[in-house]
């Protein structure tokens, strides 16, 4: 384990076409979905086997996990990374982790958990924000054009 491999899982939204910062309700979400999604994590990063370790060595990868989110324009992310460094050589090793020899590694497990799990709740509970926004404020009355019929509203992820 020469090489240091740090861990780092992205989920993102494309809100390209919403120029503001997100705040409010909508920066809660992702704030909320970033613990949930680090909770999750937590949860499932357990049951390893010491055998043989020195006790104060144990848990730092289970400690390492924590979130940042990117939320102020084009692709908004939720950076979930692992920042956990080896007890004796200083560096990352949690992209090494794995339940058993020749498994996969547990970060892709992880990984897999959080965008068939987790990111459709995230895209959910955004998407429902932003639409609750867009109905905030005043109701105005729009004169029809008369050159146009219909009207169409995408949000797209």
């Amino acid at each position: 384990m020469s090489d240091e491999i740090r861990v780092e899982i992205t989920q993102s939204i494309d809100l390209s076409d919403i120029k503001a910062r997100l705040d409010g309700a909508v920066l809660r979400v992702f704030e909320e979905q970033g613990l949930e999604m680090k909770k999750a994590i937590q949860q499932q990063w357990r049951g390893w086997k010491y055998k043989g370790r020195d006790m104060r060595t144990i848990g730092q990868s289970l400690k390492g996990w924590g979130y940042e989110i990117q939320a102020t324009e084009g692709v908004r992310e939720l950076l979930i990374f692992n920042k956990a460094k080896g007890w004796a050589s200083g560096k990352s090793y949690s992209a090494y982790v794995a339940r058993s020899k020749g498994a996969e590694e547990e970060w892709k497990v992880m990984r897999d958990m959080l965008t068939r799990d987790r990111l459709p709740k995230m895209i959910t509970a955004v998407t429902k924000e932003l639409a609750k926004g867009m109905r905030r404020g005043p109701t105005k009355k729009v004169r029809e054009n008369k050159q146009s019929k219909s009207a169409k509203m995408t949000i797209q992820f």
